[in-house]
């Protein structure tokens, strides 16, 4: 543990109890000095996001873990989440609601996500005006 009152016990504040911008700032900053080491090493580009992207994700999810907020980062806030239950309901916000699409022709308004229905020559339709 560090002293409160030190510049080190300000940077572990930072790093340990604040939020997930300044850790996640460092994470990408080694992820990015990691490509530019691979790229010299190797001597032809590389992929930046090879080493970005687990970099940061790997510190949000470790650091997620150890604050117990792991299910907030992946599922959103429990407040929001809470508040979406009374304005929709918690049924109508667990599935869609199916029961008030509105057909006309061959394509329907309100559909759910992954439908797709056939026109009447039996072609499907990548835009529906009717």
């Amino acid at each position: 543990t560090c002293p409160p009152d030190s510049p080190a016990g300000r940077i572990c504040g930072l790093l340990c109890n604040g939020g997930y911008f300044v850790p996640l700032v460092i994470a990408y900053a080694i992820g990015l000095l990691c490509a530019n080491i691979a790229v010299y090493v190797m001597n032809m580009g590389q992929p930046a996001l090879l080493y970005l992207v687990p970099a940061c994700l790997g510190t949000m999810v470790v650091l997620g873990k150890r604050r117990n907020e792991l299910d907030d980062l992946w599922h959103g806030p429990k407040v929001i989440r809470a508040a979406d239950a009374m304005v929709y309901g918690e049924e109508e916000f667990e599935t869609p609601n199916t029961e008030n699409t509105l057909s006309e022709g061959g394509g329907s308004v309100g559909a759910p996500l992954g439908t797709v229905e056939e026109g009447p020559d039996g072609d499907v339709p990548l835009l529906s005006l009717t």
